[in-house]
């Protein structure tokens, strides 16, 4: 991924909508899922900036929180976080003993790796979590939605909510909640997305918006999070799938 777009992504994540709506989406998944579960060991896979390595410290009961990018664009943010307990390394190879954690993120991470590369970041994420430990993994969904977003993030592969699955069931976890999001708004970005690749573009979406844009598409994300905690969407820009290690 460009410089520019891990600072793009340090200036705005606390306040653009779509990372305050993804977060709350998050949640929604996630705290049923953690409820009354002890001081838990955390990883977040691929953890850009250090922020949400900072969200699940101060929403969860956690222990110790580590995180791992590839990126050496990283490391001047991790700084500006205040953050020790992140390394330079890839997901495929992460450098930690087998059955160490009890909850393992990954937000919008292996879709910049081909077939081979998923299914070895996916084998080594089942490997460091212990038995009985949750997954919570986040995609971009549907290859026919690239756009100039993903030439901006270096997209390889956009993922079906069947694929990605597949791919963690291949694995070895069993699949607790699997579901689309950013729903709401899938039929408006579907021709900004369409026109920007028929047009070539290679601009990210990750820009300032007006806070009218912010309150009325964070309000929809919003609206999300409370729906799916007792549902599942069927289509959605994003793919999530929550999962365990078999005991």
């Amino acid at each position: 991924m460009r410089e520019d777009e891990y600072r793009a992504m340090y200036d705005l994540e606390d306040r653009m909508w779509w990372y305050v709506g993804m977060r709350a989406i998050t949640a929604a998944l996630l705290d049923r899922e953690l409820a009354g579960r002890d001081p838990m060991c955390v990883l977040d896979v691929g953890c850009g900036t250090g922020y949400a390595l900072n969200w699940l410290r101060s929403r969860y009961a956690v222990e110790r929180a580590y995180g791992v990018d590839l990126s050496p664009h990283a490391v001047a943010l991790w700084r500006l976080r205040d953050l020790d307990t992140v390394a330079l390394a890839s997901g495929d190879r992460l450098p930690f003993g087998a059955g160490e954690f009890d909850l393992l993120t990954c937000f919008d991470v292996i879709y910049q790796l081909d077939d081979e590369g998923a299914r070895r970041a996916v084998a080594e994420m089942h490997r460091v979590l212990k038995p009985g430990g949750v997954l919570f993994i986040r995609e971009p969904a549907y290859e026919w939605m690239r756009g100039g977003h993903d030439v901006a993030v270096a997209t390889r592969h956009r993922y079906t909510r069947g694929e990605l699955r597949r791919l963690l069931e291949s694995a070895g976890f069993a699949t607790r909640r699997a579901t689309y999001a950013n729903s709401l708004l899938f039929w408006a970005a579907v021709p900004h997305r369409l026109l920007s690749r028929l047009q070539g573009s290679g601009e990210s979406d990750v820009k300032p918006a007006s806070p009218l844009v912010n309150r009325v598409f964070g309000g929809a994300l919003n609206i999300e999070s409370k729906l799916l905690r007792r549902m599942a969407f069927p289509f959605g820009l994003s793919v999530i799938v929550v999962a365990r290690k078999k005991a």
